[in-house]
């Protein structure tokens, strides 16, 4: 059977790039266990700080940011600017896709066995930026009936739902 590439979930902040919210805090911690538990990388884009910073997040969320901790030990946590090449294939989610974007989780899972995908989720009461919408080539609503979540809930959602389906394709 074949092994399917990685899977990186990419938290993009649209809030001040240049000040820690608390919600940047939670949202990384509330990540990391779900990361590894599904298996898929935690990449953290547009983000004020860098690695050290998030090393020093003290949290009580996901074993006292244990998870946090290995995903860091393991290459599996990335701090960037702007999307990265290795990620692969970037799939914004949202729950109002483009039509000649849309992809549906078990297309994302089918894909995942040639290349890697990159799964943008946006922080913030802006979401998305348009830039970051033209640029993914695919979008993914992953409930597939354009039900909008909160963004903690789709963090744990998304990589759940796609990790079940390469489980069970």
């Amino acid at each position: 059977m074949a092994h399917a590439k990685r899977m990186t979930l990419i938290l993009y902040n649209s809030y001040d790039k240049n000040r820690w919210h608390e919600a940047h805090k939670r949202a990384i911690a509330r990540a990391a266990p779900i990361c590894h538990a599904f298996n898929c990388n935690l990449a953290i884009m547009n983000f004020p700080g860098n690695r050290e910073d998030i090393k020093s997040i003290e949290t009580t969320i996901g074993d006292s940011g244990r998870y946090l901790r290995e995903l860091i030990d393991n290459n599996k946590f990335i701090v960037v600017d702007n999307y990265q090449p290795q990620f692969g294939v970037a799939i914004t989610t949202t729950s109002k896709p483009y039509e000649n974007k849309l992809i549906t989780p078990e297309e994302v899972a089918d894909l995942l066995y040639k290349k890697s995908c990159g799964l943008i989720v946006g922080l913030g009461r802006h979401g998305l930026s348009k830039e970051i919408f033209d640029f993914s080539k695919y979008h993914l609503d992953i409930t597939k009936k354009g039900v909008s979540l909160e963004t903690c809930t789709a963090i744990g959602v998304i990589p759940s739902v796609i990790n079940t389906l390469l489980n069970h394709v």
